[in-house]
């Protein structure tokens, strides 16, 4: 492929010993902790704290709408870009994402309305609708959004690292 500022390539499993064995074993796991919801702060184990904030405080910190945006929109641009290299087209994409926060109608709670809008530099919208429509497919986080996967809470013994306190 082409150099271009902003393009990365896909990345492909590198054939260490430390990889999965078998199709079911994790090839990555995300450790991430949340201390005092939308008044705290997000704690990823091998990155950064990002403050959260409620969706009325946006310039305090993240919201869950932000979050879940932005890590559909990166996996779902990661993906494109394998599918793109896969029918060996050289294009920058773009993958813009919206999260809307909707009260139940039932008033008991809130749910997510996500829309994912998505464009492809010098490709026809009948081409951009095929690819997009195959890298929605094999998105983890789009097969989750559409009920693939098993999302599991368990319970664990309460830690506070760091003595933490709600601000």
């Amino acid at each position: 492929m082409t150099e271009k500022p902003g393009y990365a390539q896909p990345q492909a499993p590198t054939g260490d010993a430390d990889e999965p064995k078998s199709p079911s074993a994790p090839i990555y796991t995300a450790k991430v902790e949340n201390l005092g919801g939308t008044s705290g702060e997000v704690r990823v184990e091998d990155g950064q704290t990002l403050p959260t904030a409620p969706t009325s405080r946006v310039e305090e910190g993240n919201n869950p709408e932000q979050f879940l945006a932005m890590a559909w929109s990166t996996c779902l641009g990661e993906t494109l870009k394998v599918v793109l290299a896969v029918n060996e087209i050289e294009a920058l994409s773009r993958v813009r994402v919206e999260v809307e926060l909707h009260n139940e109608p039932s008033g008991n709670g809130f749910y997510f309305a996500p829309k994912a809008f998505i464009s492809i530099e010098g490709v026809s919208d009948t081409d951009a609708e095929k690819y997009a429509a195959r890298a929605h497919a094999r998105c983890p986080i789009s097969k989750l959004l559409m009920g693939k996967g098993t999302p599991v809470v368990e319970i664990e013994p309460y830690k506070n690292p760091d003595n933490f306190q709600l601000s």
